[in-house]
Protein backbone atom coordinates (compact mmCIF):
# COMPACT_ATOMS: atom_id res chain seq x y z
CA UNK A 1 0.00 0.00 0.00
CA UNK A 2 2.83 2.38 0.84
CA UNK A 3 4.46 1.69 -2.51
CA UNK A 4 1.24 2.62 -4.33
CA UNK A 5 1.18 6.00 -2.60
CA UNK A 6 4.75 6.69 -3.72
CA UNK A 7 3.90 5.88 -7.32
CA UNK A 8 0.82 8.11 -7.26
CA UNK A 9 2.81 11.02 -5.92
CA UNK A 10 5.47 10.55 -8.54
CA UNK A 11 2.83 10.57 -11.23
CA UNK A 12 1.57 13.87 -9.88
CA UNK A 13 5.07 15.28 -9.86
CA UNK A 14 5.46 14.40 -13.51
CA UNK A 15 3.19 17.26 -14.46
CA UNK A 16 6.11 19.63 -13.86
CA UNK A 17 8.34 19.88 -16.88
CA UNK A 18 11.79 21.14 -17.64
CA UNK A 19 14.14 21.19 -20.62
CA UNK A 20 15.35 17.68 -19.66
CA UNK A 21 12.96 14.71 -19.53
CA UNK A 22 13.17 11.12 -18.41
CA UNK A 23 11.22 9.29 -21.12
CA UNK A 24 12.20 5.88 -19.86
CA UNK A 25 10.29 6.58 -16.67
CA UNK A 26 6.92 7.70 -18.00
CA UNK A 27 4.19 6.64 -20.36
CA UNK A 28 1.86 9.55 -19.68
CA UNK A 29 0.36 11.43 -22.56
CA UNK A 30 2.81 14.29 -22.03
CA UNK A 31 4.20 15.33 -25.36
CA UNK A 32 7.98 15.23 -25.39
CA UNK A 33 7.84 18.48 -27.25
CA UNK A 34 11.01 20.10 -26.25
CA UNK A 35 10.58 19.97 -22.50
CA UNK A 36 11.00 16.56 -21.18
CA UNK A 37 9.29 14.66 -17.66
CA UNK A 38 10.98 15.59 -14.48
CA UNK A 39 13.38 13.16 -12.78
CA UNK A 40 10.90 13.26 -9.89
CA UNK A 41 8.79 10.57 -11.56
CA UNK A 42 11.43 7.91 -12.09
CA UNK A 43 9.47 5.44 -10.00
CA UNK A 44 6.37 5.85 -12.12
CA UNK A 45 5.24 2.48 -13.41
CA UNK A 46 5.50 1.92 -17.16
CA UNK A 47 4.01 -0.92 -19.14
CA UNK A 48 6.56 -2.70 -21.25
CA UNK A 49 5.92 -3.37 -24.92
CA UNK A 50 5.44 -7.03 -24.13
CA UNK A 51 2.86 -6.21 -21.46
CA UNK A 52 1.03 -3.88 -23.82
CA UNK A 53 1.00 -6.47 -26.59
CA UNK A 54 -0.24 -9.14 -24.20
CA UNK A 55 -3.33 -7.01 -23.57
CA UNK A 56 -4.14 -6.92 -27.26
CA UNK A 57 -6.03 -9.98 -28.38
CA UNK A 58 -7.55 -10.57 -31.82
CA UNK A 59 -10.99 -9.05 -31.95
CA UNK A 60 -10.61 -7.31 -28.62
CA UNK A 61 -11.41 -3.64 -28.29
CA UNK A 62 -8.33 -1.48 -28.25
CA UNK A 63 -7.83 0.07 -24.80
CA UNK A 64 -8.50 3.81 -24.71
CA UNK A 65 -10.40 3.98 -28.00
CA UNK A 66 -14.02 5.06 -27.98
CA UNK A 67 -15.76 2.64 -30.34
CA UNK A 68 -18.70 4.41 -31.96
CA UNK A 69 -19.34 2.09 -34.89
CA UNK A 70 -17.05 1.56 -37.86
CA UNK A 71 -18.93 3.65 -40.44
CA UNK A 72 -19.82 6.35 -37.96
CA UNK A 73 -16.15 6.81 -37.14
CA UNK A 74 -15.27 6.94 -40.82
CA UNK A 75 -17.64 9.85 -41.46
CA UNK A 76 -17.06 11.82 -38.26
CA UNK A 77 -15.18 15.10 -38.51
CA UNK A 78 -13.36 14.35 -35.26
CA UNK A 79 -13.44 10.65 -34.30
CA UNK A 80 -12.45 10.77 -30.64
CA UNK A 81 -9.37 8.87 -29.51
CA UNK A 82 -8.95 8.61 -25.76
CA UNK A 83 -5.69 7.53 -24.30
CA UNK A 84 -2.24 7.62 -25.85
CA UNK A 85 -1.99 6.33 -29.44
CA UNK A 86 1.71 5.69 -28.85
CA UNK A 87 0.66 2.90 -26.48
CA UNK A 88 -2.77 1.87 -27.73
CA UNK A 89 -1.88 1.30 -31.40
CA UNK A 90 -0.01 -1.86 -32.35
CA UNK A 91 3.26 -1.69 -34.29
CA UNK A 92 1.54 -3.06 -37.38
CA UNK A 93 -1.18 -0.40 -37.22
CA UNK A 94 1.45 2.31 -36.84
CA UNK A 95 3.34 0.95 -39.86
CA UNK A 96 0.15 1.08 -41.95
CA UNK A 97 -0.52 4.67 -40.87
CA UNK A 98 3.09 5.66 -41.65
CA UNK A 99 2.81 4.10 -45.12
CA UNK A 100 -0.43 5.93 -45.89
CA UNK A 101 0.74 9.36 -44.75
CA UNK A 102 4.00 8.88 -46.63
CA UNK A 103 2.01 8.32 -49.82
CA UNK A 104 -0.09 11.42 -49.15
CA UNK A 105 3.07 13.44 -48.59
CA UNK A 106 4.56 12.14 -51.83
CA UNK A 107 1.94 13.79 -54.04
CA UNK A 108 3.30 17.33 -53.81
CA UNK A 109 6.88 16.52 -54.68
CA UNK A 110 5.75 14.03 -57.32
CA UNK A 111 3.65 16.57 -59.17
CA UNK A 112 6.15 19.42 -58.80
CA UNK A 113 8.30 18.03 -61.62
CA UNK A 114 6.05 15.58 -63.46
CA UNK A 115 4.66 17.50 -66.39
CA UNK A 116 6.41 18.46 -69.60
CA UNK A 117 6.22 21.82 -71.33
CA UNK A 118 5.53 20.52 -74.83
CA UNK A 119 2.40 21.65 -76.76
CA UNK A 120 1.69 24.58 -74.44
CA UNK A 121 2.81 27.23 -76.94
CA UNK A 122 4.71 29.16 -74.30
CA UNK A 123 8.21 29.89 -73.10
CA UNK A 124 10.37 27.99 -70.65
CA UNK A 125 10.27 31.07 -68.40
CA UNK A 126 6.47 30.88 -68.15
CA UNK A 127 6.63 27.18 -67.31
CA UNK A 128 9.29 27.82 -64.66
CA UNK A 129 7.10 30.57 -63.21
CA UNK A 130 4.19 28.14 -62.83
CA UNK A 131 6.51 25.67 -61.11
CA UNK A 132 7.71 28.44 -58.78
CA UNK A 133 4.14 29.41 -57.92
CA UNK A 134 3.44 25.76 -57.19
CA UNK A 135 6.36 25.64 -54.76
CA UNK A 136 5.35 28.95 -53.16
CA UNK A 137 1.80 27.77 -52.43
CA UNK A 138 3.25 24.49 -51.19
CA UNK A 139 4.77 26.65 -48.46
CA UNK A 140 1.71 28.82 -47.78
CA UNK A 141 -1.06 26.20 -47.60
CA UNK A 142 0.52 24.16 -44.76
CA UNK A 143 0.39 27.26 -42.55
CA UNK A 144 -3.39 27.09 -42.75
CA UNK A 145 -3.73 23.32 -42.43
CA UNK A 146 -1.33 23.08 -39.49
CA UNK A 147 -3.13 25.88 -37.65
CA UNK A 148 -6.48 24.19 -38.33
CA UNK A 149 -5.00 20.94 -37.02
CA UNK A 150 -3.69 22.42 -33.78
CA UNK A 151 -6.72 24.67 -33.22
CA UNK A 152 -9.49 22.12 -33.85
CA UNK A 153 -7.36 19.11 -32.81
CA UNK A 154 -7.90 17.17 -36.02
CA UNK A 155 -5.72 15.52 -38.62
CA UNK A 156 -7.66 12.83 -40.51
CA UNK A 157 -10.32 15.06 -42.10
CA UNK A 158 -7.62 17.54 -43.19
CA UNK A 159 -5.68 14.76 -44.89
CA UNK A 160 -8.76 13.66 -46.83
CA UNK A 161 -9.93 17.18 -47.68
CA UNK A 162 -6.48 18.31 -48.85
CA UNK A 163 -5.96 15.22 -51.01
CA UNK A 164 -9.43 15.70 -52.54
CA UNK A 165 -8.49 19.25 -53.55
CA UNK A 166 -5.32 17.89 -55.12
CA UNK A 167 -7.27 15.24 -57.07
CA UNK A 168 -9.75 17.76 -58.47
CA UNK A 169 -6.95 20.18 -59.38
CA UNK A 170 -5.12 17.38 -61.19
CA UNK A 171 -8.21 16.73 -63.30
CA UNK A 172 -8.39 20.44 -64.07
CA UNK A 173 -4.75 20.46 -65.12
CA UNK A 174 -5.35 17.59 -67.52
CA UNK A 175 -8.09 19.55 -69.28
CA UNK A 176 -6.09 22.81 -69.38
CA UNK A 177 -5.54 24.40 -72.79
CA UNK A 178 -3.37 27.37 -71.78
CA UNK A 179 -0.64 28.26 -69.36
CA UNK A 180 -3.09 30.46 -67.40
CA UNK A 181 -5.53 27.64 -66.66
CA UNK A 182 -2.65 25.25 -66.07
CA UNK A 183 -1.11 27.64 -63.55
CA UNK A 184 -4.40 27.92 -61.66
CA UNK A 185 -4.67 24.14 -61.57
CA UNK A 186 -1.09 23.93 -60.32
CA UNK A 187 -1.82 26.41 -57.52
CA UNK A 188 -4.73 24.30 -56.28
CA UNK A 189 -2.56 21.19 -56.59
CA UNK A 190 -0.09 22.92 -54.31
CA UNK A 191 -2.79 23.91 -51.84
CA UNK A 192 -3.99 20.31 -51.61
CA UNK A 193 -0.65 18.55 -51.55
CA UNK A 194 0.91 21.07 -49.18
CA UNK A 195 -1.92 20.67 -46.71
CA UNK A 196 -1.56 16.89 -46.68
CA UNK A 197 2.23 16.71 -46.57
CA UNK A 198 2.73 18.95 -43.53
CA UNK A 199 0.46 16.88 -41.28
CA UNK A 200 2.82 13.93 -41.48
CA UNK A 201 5.29 15.19 -38.88
CA UNK A 202 2.50 15.77 -36.38
CA UNK A 203 1.08 12.31 -37.00
CA UNK A 204 4.49 10.72 -36.44
CA UNK A 205 4.74 12.57 -33.11
CA UNK A 206 1.21 11.39 -32.27
CA UNK A 207 1.85 7.67 -32.66
CA UNK A 208 5.57 7.13 -31.99
CA UNK A 209 7.53 7.76 -28.78
CA UNK A 210 10.50 10.17 -29.04
CA UNK A 211 13.12 7.43 -29.29
CA UNK A 212 11.44 6.11 -32.47
CA UNK A 213 10.52 9.40 -34.12
CA UNK A 214 13.78 9.85 -36.04
CA UNK A 215 13.44 6.53 -37.87
CA UNK A 216 9.72 7.12 -38.44
CA UNK A 217 10.33 10.66 -39.66
CA UNK A 218 12.96 9.40 -42.08
CA UNK A 219 10.54 6.84 -43.50
CA UNK A 220 7.81 9.46 -43.77
CA UNK A 221 10.13 11.84 -45.62
CA UNK A 222 11.03 8.98 -47.93
CA UNK A 223 7.77 9.58 -49.77
CA UNK A 224 8.34 13.31 -49.99
CA UNK A 225 11.92 12.85 -51.22
CA UNK A 226 11.00 10.18 -53.75
CA UNK A 227 8.24 12.32 -55.25
CA UNK A 228 10.47 14.85 -57.05
CA UNK A 229 12.83 12.15 -58.35
CA UNK A 230 10.18 9.68 -59.53
CA UNK A 231 8.07 12.40 -61.13
CA UNK A 232 10.40 13.11 -64.08
CA UNK A 233 10.90 9.52 -65.30
CA UNK A 234 7.21 8.64 -64.99
CA UNK A 235 6.18 11.99 -66.43
CA UNK A 236 8.60 11.57 -69.34
CA UNK A 237 7.24 8.14 -70.24
CA UNK A 238 3.60 9.24 -69.99
CA UNK A 239 4.21 12.47 -71.93
CA UNK A 240 5.95 10.72 -74.80
CA UNK A 241 3.35 7.96 -74.98
CA UNK A 242 0.10 9.86 -74.39
CA UNK A 243 0.90 13.59 -74.18
CA UNK A 244 1.64 15.82 -71.20
CA UNK A 245 -2.02 15.86 -70.14
CA UNK A 246 -1.71 12.19 -69.20
CA UNK A 247 0.61 13.13 -66.35
CA UNK A 248 -2.19 15.09 -64.68
CA UNK A 249 -4.74 12.34 -65.17
CA UNK A 250 -2.21 9.91 -63.69
CA UNK A 251 -1.89 12.11 -60.59
CA UNK A 252 -5.69 12.31 -60.29
CA UNK A 253 -5.88 8.50 -60.27
CA UNK A 254 -3.04 8.18 -57.75
CA UNK A 255 -4.57 10.77 -55.42
CA UNK A 256 -7.98 9.07 -55.64
CA UNK A 257 -6.38 5.83 -54.48
CA UNK A 258 -4.67 7.68 -51.62
CA UNK A 259 -8.05 9.14 -50.56
CA UNK A 260 -9.50 5.62 -50.34
CA UNK A 261 -6.54 4.53 -48.21
CA UNK A 262 -6.88 7.56 -45.95
CA UNK A 263 -10.61 6.95 -45.51
CA UNK A 264 -10.30 3.30 -44.54
CA UNK A 265 -6.85 3.02 -42.96
CA UNK A 266 -6.15 6.30 -41.18
CA UNK A 267 -7.72 6.87 -37.75
CA UNK A 268 -7.80 10.21 -36.00
CA UNK A 269 -4.47 10.32 -34.17
CA UNK A 270 -4.40 13.84 -32.72
CA UNK A 271 -2.96 13.51 -29.22
CA UNK A 272 -3.87 16.43 -26.98
CA UNK A 273 -1.42 17.27 -24.25
CA UNK A 274 -2.66 17.88 -20.73
CA UNK A 275 -2.59 21.60 -20.05
CA UNK A 276 -0.57 21.36 -16.89
CA UNK A 277 2.19 19.56 -18.81
CA UNK A 278 2.51 22.48 -21.19
CA UNK A 279 2.03 25.33 -18.77
CA UNK A 280 4.68 24.58 -16.18
CA UNK A 281 8.41 24.66 -16.64
CA UNK A 282 11.42 24.08 -14.46
CA UNK A 283 14.39 26.40 -14.79
CA UNK A 284 17.83 25.44 -13.51
CA UNK A 285 16.41 22.43 -11.67
CA UNK A 286 13.96 24.49 -9.62
CA UNK A 287 10.20 24.25 -10.16
CA UNK A 288 8.70 27.35 -11.70
CA UNK A 289 5.62 29.02 -10.31
CA UNK A 290 2.26 27.59 -11.29
CA UNK A 291 0.92 29.09 -14.46
CA UNK A 292 -2.77 29.72 -14.97
CA UNK A 293 -4.35 27.60 -17.75
CA UNK A 294 -3.99 29.28 -21.10
CA UNK A 295 -7.05 30.75 -22.74
CA UNK A 296 -7.91 29.41 -26.15
CA UNK A 297 -6.37 31.61 -28.81
CA UNK A 298 -8.36 33.29 -31.53
CA UNK A 299 -8.03 31.36 -34.77
CA UNK A 300 -5.34 32.84 -37.00
CA UNK A 301 -4.63 30.77 -40.14
CA UNK A 302 -1.11 32.17 -40.40
CA UNK A 303 -0.19 31.89 -36.74
CA UNK A 304 2.29 29.09 -37.49
CA UNK A 305 4.71 31.32 -39.40
CA UNK A 306 5.11 33.52 -36.30
CA UNK A 307 6.99 30.66 -34.64
CA UNK A 308 9.97 31.72 -36.75
CA UNK A 309 10.45 34.51 -34.21
CA UNK A 310 11.90 31.89 -31.88
CA UNK A 311 15.63 31.46 -32.43
CA UNK A 312 15.54 27.68 -32.12
CA UNK A 313 12.90 27.35 -34.86
CA UNK A 314 14.54 29.97 -37.08
CA UNK A 315 18.05 28.46 -37.00
CA UNK A 316 16.81 24.94 -37.67
CA UNK A 317 14.51 26.19 -40.44
CA UNK A 318 17.27 28.11 -42.23
CA UNK A 319 19.42 25.03 -42.80
CA UNK A 320 16.59 22.62 -43.66
CA UNK A 321 15.26 25.32 -45.99
CA UNK A 322 18.54 26.05 -47.77
CA UNK A 323 19.54 22.41 -48.21
CA UNK A 324 16.15 21.56 -49.77
CA UNK A 325 15.97 24.72 -51.91
CA UNK A 326 19.38 24.11 -53.46
CA UNK A 327 18.44 20.50 -54.18
CA UNK A 328 15.32 21.69 -55.95
CA UNK A 329 17.33 24.20 -57.95
CA UNK A 330 19.49 21.35 -59.25
CA UNK A 331 16.32 19.59 -60.36
CA UNK A 332 15.32 22.63 -62.41
CA UNK A 333 18.76 22.74 -64.05
CA UNK A 334 18.97 19.07 -65.01
CA UNK A 335 16.50 18.94 -67.96
CA UNK A 336 18.22 21.66 -70.00
CA UNK A 337 21.70 20.49 -68.98
CA UNK A 338 21.23 16.85 -69.95
CA UNK A 339 19.31 17.60 -73.15
CA UNK A 340 21.64 20.37 -74.38
CA UNK A 341 25.08 19.03 -73.42
CA UNK A 342 24.48 15.29 -73.21
CA UNK A 343 21.81 14.89 -75.90
CA UNK A 344 19.32 12.92 -73.80
CA UNK A 345 15.63 12.55 -74.57
CA UNK A 346 12.87 13.48 -72.13
CA UNK A 347 12.56 9.89 -70.94
CA UNK A 348 16.32 9.50 -70.54
CA UNK A 349 16.51 12.75 -68.59
CA UNK A 350 13.82 11.46 -66.27
CA UNK A 351 15.74 8.25 -65.63
CA UNK A 352 18.80 10.20 -64.46
CA UNK A 353 16.80 11.28 -61.38
CA UNK A 354 16.77 7.69 -60.13
CA UNK A 355 20.31 8.14 -58.79
CA UNK A 356 19.09 10.99 -56.60
CA UNK A 357 16.16 8.81 -55.56
CA UNK A 358 18.51 6.06 -54.39
CA UNK A 359 20.50 8.62 -52.40
CA UNK A 360 17.33 9.93 -50.76
CA UNK A 361 16.18 6.42 -49.79
CA UNK A 362 19.49 5.48 -48.16
CA UNK A 363 19.88 8.88 -46.49
CA UNK A 364 16.36 8.88 -45.04
CA UNK A 365 16.65 5.42 -43.54
CA UNK A 366 20.18 5.93 -42.24
CA UNK A 367 19.61 9.46 -40.98
CA UNK A 368 16.45 8.64 -39.07
CA UNK A 369 17.85 5.50 -37.48
CA UNK A 370 21.12 7.14 -36.47
CA UNK A 371 19.21 10.05 -34.96
CA UNK A 372 17.22 7.68 -32.73
CA UNK A 373 20.32 5.69 -31.76
CA UNK A 374 22.14 8.90 -30.82
CA UNK A 375 19.20 9.95 -28.65
CA UNK A 376 19.01 6.60 -26.83
CA UNK A 377 22.79 6.35 -26.40
CA UNK A 378 22.85 9.76 -24.75
CA UNK A 379 19.91 8.77 -22.58
CA UNK A 380 21.83 5.80 -21.17
CA UNK A 381 24.84 8.00 -20.45
CA UNK A 382 22.63 10.56 -18.71
CA UNK A 383 21.09 8.01 -16.37
CA UNK A 384 17.75 7.91 -18.17
CA UNK A 385 17.38 11.65 -18.80
CA UNK A 386 16.81 12.69 -22.38
CA UNK A 387 17.97 15.95 -23.98
CA UNK A 388 16.37 16.71 -27.33
CA UNK A 389 19.58 18.13 -28.81
CA UNK A 390 21.20 14.68 -28.56
CA UNK A 391 19.06 13.74 -31.54
CA UNK A 392 21.31 15.87 -33.75
CA UNK A 393 23.75 13.02 -34.34
CA UNK A 394 27.32 12.93 -35.67
CA UNK A 395 26.29 11.51 -39.05
CA UNK A 396 24.03 14.52 -39.60
CA UNK A 397 26.93 16.94 -39.16
CA UNK A 398 29.13 14.84 -41.44
CA UNK A 399 26.38 14.85 -44.05
CA UNK A 400 25.78 18.61 -43.85
CA UNK A 401 29.38 19.78 -43.60
CA UNK A 402 30.99 17.30 -46.04
CA UNK A 403 28.71 15.02 -48.08
CA UNK A 404 26.29 17.69 -49.32
CA UNK A 405 29.04 20.16 -50.33
CA UNK A 406 30.93 17.34 -52.07
CA UNK A 407 27.82 16.41 -54.01
CA UNK A 408 27.23 20.03 -55.03
CA UNK A 409 30.82 20.39 -56.25
CA UNK A 410 30.74 17.11 -58.20
CA UNK A 411 27.51 18.08 -59.91
CA UNK A 412 28.66 21.62 -60.69
CA UNK A 413 32.13 20.94 -62.00
CA UNK A 414 31.09 17.70 -63.72
CA UNK A 415 28.54 19.70 -65.68
CA UNK A 416 30.88 22.66 -66.22
CA UNK A 417 33.64 20.52 -67.72
CA UNK A 418 31.23 18.23 -69.58
CA UNK A 419 32.69 15.18 -67.90
CA UNK A 420 31.01 11.78 -68.11
CA UNK A 421 27.31 12.06 -67.33
CA UNK A 422 27.94 9.74 -64.41
CA UNK A 423 29.73 12.56 -62.55
CA UNK A 424 26.78 14.99 -62.21
CA UNK A 425 24.41 12.06 -61.60
CA UNK A 426 26.59 10.75 -58.74
CA UNK A 427 27.05 14.29 -57.42
CA UNK A 428 23.29 14.82 -57.25
CA UNK A 429 22.85 11.41 -55.61
CA UNK A 430 25.44 12.31 -52.95
CA UNK A 431 23.72 15.63 -52.34
CA UNK A 432 20.39 13.88 -51.75
CA UNK A 433 22.02 11.25 -49.55
CA UNK A 434 23.37 13.98 -47.27
CA UNK A 435 20.27 16.15 -47.45
CA UNK A 436 17.96 13.31 -46.39
CA UNK A 437 20.02 12.73 -43.23
CA UNK A 438 19.91 16.40 -42.25
CA UNK A 439 16.18 16.64 -42.97
CA UNK A 440 15.27 13.47 -41.05
CA UNK A 441 17.07 14.52 -37.86
CA UNK A 442 16.22 18.21 -38.19
CA UNK A 443 12.51 17.56 -38.72
CA UNK A 444 12.30 15.13 -35.79
CA UNK A 445 13.91 17.85 -33.68
CA UNK A 446 11.61 20.63 -34.87
CA UNK A 447 8.37 18.71 -34.32
CA UNK A 448 9.29 18.53 -30.62
CA UNK A 449 10.83 21.98 -30.26
CA UNK A 450 7.77 23.96 -29.10
CA UNK A 451 5.39 22.29 -26.61
CA UNK A 452 2.00 21.52 -28.13
CA UNK A 453 2.81 23.11 -31.50
CA UNK A 454 4.60 20.37 -33.41
CA UNK A 455 2.56 20.76 -36.60
CA UNK A 456 2.83 24.55 -36.51
CA UNK A 457 6.61 24.54 -36.00
CA UNK A 458 6.96 22.06 -38.88
CA UNK A 459 4.73 24.25 -41.05
CA UNK A 460 6.83 27.33 -40.26
CA UNK A 461 9.99 25.49 -41.31
CA UNK A 462 8.22 24.21 -44.42
CA UNK A 463 7.14 27.76 -45.31
CA UNK A 464 10.73 28.95 -45.23
CA UNK A 465 11.82 25.85 -47.18
CA UNK A 466 9.31 26.41 -49.96
CA UNK A 467 9.90 30.15 -50.22
CA UNK A 468 13.63 29.52 -50.61
CA UNK A 469 12.94 26.74 -53.14
CA UNK A 470 10.74 29.13 -55.11
CA UNK A 471 13.47 31.78 -55.17
CA UNK A 472 16.29 29.42 -56.15
CA UNK A 473 14.22 27.67 -58.83
CA UNK A 474 13.78 31.07 -60.47
CA UNK A 475 17.36 32.31 -60.18
CA UNK A 476 19.37 29.08 -60.57
CA UNK A 477 19.53 29.20 -64.37
CA UNK A 478 20.27 32.94 -64.29
CA UNK A 479 23.22 32.35 -61.94
CA UNK A 480 24.50 29.46 -64.07
CA UNK A 481 24.28 31.61 -67.21
CA UNK A 482 26.50 34.21 -65.54
CA UNK A 483 29.04 32.15 -63.58
CA UNK A 484 28.68 28.61 -64.90
CA UNK A 485 27.71 25.32 -63.28
CA UNK A 486 31.03 24.96 -61.48
CA UNK A 487 30.88 28.17 -59.50
CA UNK A 488 27.21 27.62 -58.80
CA UNK A 489 28.30 24.36 -57.18
CA UNK A 490 30.84 26.33 -55.11
CA UNK A 491 28.07 28.72 -54.04
CA UNK A 492 25.87 25.80 -53.01
CA UNK A 493 28.66 24.19 -50.99
CA UNK A 494 29.45 27.47 -49.20
CA UNK A 495 25.80 28.17 -48.37
CA UNK A 496 25.32 24.69 -46.95
CA UNK A 497 28.40 24.92 -44.76
CA UNK A 498 27.43 28.38 -43.48
CA UNK A 499 23.85 27.34 -42.65
CA UNK A 500 25.02 24.12 -40.99
CA UNK A 501 27.22 26.28 -38.76
CA UNK A 502 24.10 28.20 -37.71
CA UNK A 503 22.33 24.90 -37.05
CA UNK A 504 25.22 23.83 -34.83
CA UNK A 505 24.30 26.68 -32.48
CA UNK A 506 21.09 24.74 -31.84
CA UNK A 507 23.18 21.75 -30.77
CA UNK A 508 25.08 23.93 -28.31
CA UNK A 509 22.34 26.21 -26.97
CA UNK A 510 19.12 24.53 -28.05
CA UNK A 511 17.88 23.59 -24.56
CA UNK A 512 18.01 27.20 -23.39
CA UNK A 513 16.46 28.40 -26.64
CA UNK A 514 13.59 25.95 -26.28
CA UNK A 515 12.89 26.93 -22.69
CA UNK A 516 12.83 30.60 -23.65
CA UNK A 517 10.52 29.91 -26.61
CA UNK A 518 8.12 27.86 -24.46
CA UNK A 519 7.90 30.63 -21.87
CA UNK A 520 7.21 33.24 -24.56
CA UNK A 521 4.44 31.10 -26.03
CA UNK A 522 2.91 30.70 -22.58
CA UNK A 523 3.02 34.43 -21.97
CA UNK A 524 1.44 35.21 -25.34
CA UNK A 525 -1.35 32.68 -24.75
CA UNK A 526 -2.52 34.34 -21.50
Amino acid sequence: MKQEVIEDSSSTASTIQEPVINFAATNSVDDPTATLPSPLNRNHHTKTEAEADSLRTPGAATPGVVHQGYWKQRFMIRPHFEGDPREELSRFRKAVILCVISQAGCLGGFSSTIYIEQDLNTSTTAINASVSLFILFMGISPLVSSTLSDYFKIRRVLYIGSTLIFALASLGGGYSTSVATLTIARIFQAVGSGGASILGAGTVADIYPPEEQGTSMGLMFLGQFLGPVLGPPIGGVLAEAFGWQATFFFMAIVSALVIVELFFLLPETYREDPKDALEQLEAKGEASEMVEPAKKKRFNPFQAVLLLRHTVVLLASIETGIIFALMFSIETLIPLLFKKFYGLSETQVGLTYLGAGAGSVMGSVLGGKMSDLSLMRAQRKNGGDLVLEDRLSVNMWLAGFAIVPLGALLFGWGAQEHLSIAVPIVGFALYNFGMAQVMAAGSAYLVNAIPGQGSSATAAANFMRMVLACIFSLIAQIIVDHVGYGYYGVLQAALNIGCMALFYLVKLKGADMRATAAKKELTLSQ
